[in-house]
C-alpha cells in the first residue's frame, strides 16, 4: 500500500489529483445543499462554459464544477483518441469532447448528446487538428471505449454514476444497446467517420 502512495504521489497525473478529488467533492456538496442524495443529481453540461450544472428547485441553473475536472480520472488523464497524456493545468489542457458531435441536433438527434455519457476529454490534436474529429462520429472500434469508460465510471463510488445510469440505462447489457442504437442513428445521419491515430498504448 505504501509504494501504491508513493507511486500516485510521483506519477505524472499527481497535478490532477487534487481537481479530480475536488470536483467530487463539489457534487456531493451540491447534493446536500439541494436537499438530495448525490445519487439523485441530475447533471447536466454546458458547451459554453464546459461545465456541468444542476437546476435546483426554483427551476434555476447552479453550476456544479469543470466537466474536465469531473472525468479525468475515469480516462487515466490521457486522450480518449489518441492516449496522449494531458494536464488539467497549465496552456495544454485537454478538450471536452462530444463523442457524437453536436451537428447531430440538426438531425433530431440532440435530446441527450451534452449528456454525460457523451462527453470525452481530447487532446486538442484529436479536437482540433487537421486529422482530428470535426463533426465526424468516432469510428465503431471507439464505441466500445466509451461504453469501456463509462463502466468504469458507474462501477466507482462517483457521484456521476447515477446520473450517467439515468441517463443510458440501470444495466450494462441495457445501456450498450442504448449506445449502439445511438451510433446507428448518427452514422446514418452523418454517414463519414473518423479513425484516430493512437501515439500511446491503450489504456482502455
Amino acid at each position: 500500500m505504501t509504494q501504491f502512495f508513493a507511486d500516485l504521489i510521483g506519477g505524472d497525473q499527481n497535478p490532477n489529483l487534487p481537481l479530480e478529488a475536488e470536483a467530487r467533492w463539489r457534487l456531493v456538496e451540491t447534493a446536500w445543499e439541494l436537499g438530495v442524495s448525490p445519487a439523485l443529481l441530475a447533471v447536466s453540461h454546458d458547451p459554453a462554459t464546459e461545465s456541468l450544472f444542476v437546476v435546483d428547485a426554483d427551476r434555476r441553473r447552479k453550476s456544479i464544477t469543470g466537466a474536465r475536472d469531473a472525468l479525468s480520472g475515469y480516462q487515466k488523464g490521457h486522450c480518449f483518441y489518441c492516449f496522449d497524456n494531458f494536464s488539467l493545468t497549465g496552456a495544454a489542457q485537454p478538450d471536452v469532447d462530444h463523442f457524437f458531435p453536436h451537428c447531430l441536433k440538426a438531425a433530431g438527434l440532440g435530446g441527450s448528446i451534452d449528456g454525460v455519457w457523451n462527453l470525452v476529454l481530447a487532446c486538442r490534436r484529436c479536437n482540433r487538428g487537421v486529422a482530428g474529429e470535426s463533426s465526424l462520429i468516432p469510428s465503431i472500434r471507439l464505441l466500445a471505449r466509451l461504453s469501456t469508460r463509462n463502466e468504469f465510471l458507474i462501477a466507482s463510488s462517483h457521484p456521476l454514476r447515477d446520473t450517467l445510469m439515468a441517463q443510458t440505462g440501470a444495466g450494462e447489457v441495457e445501456r450498450r444497446e442504448f449506445l449502439n442504437a445511438f451510433y446507428m442513428e448518427a452514422r446514418a445521419a452523418l454517414v463519414h467517420y473518423w479513425e484516430p491515430v493512437e501515439v500511446a498504448e491503450a489504456l482502455f
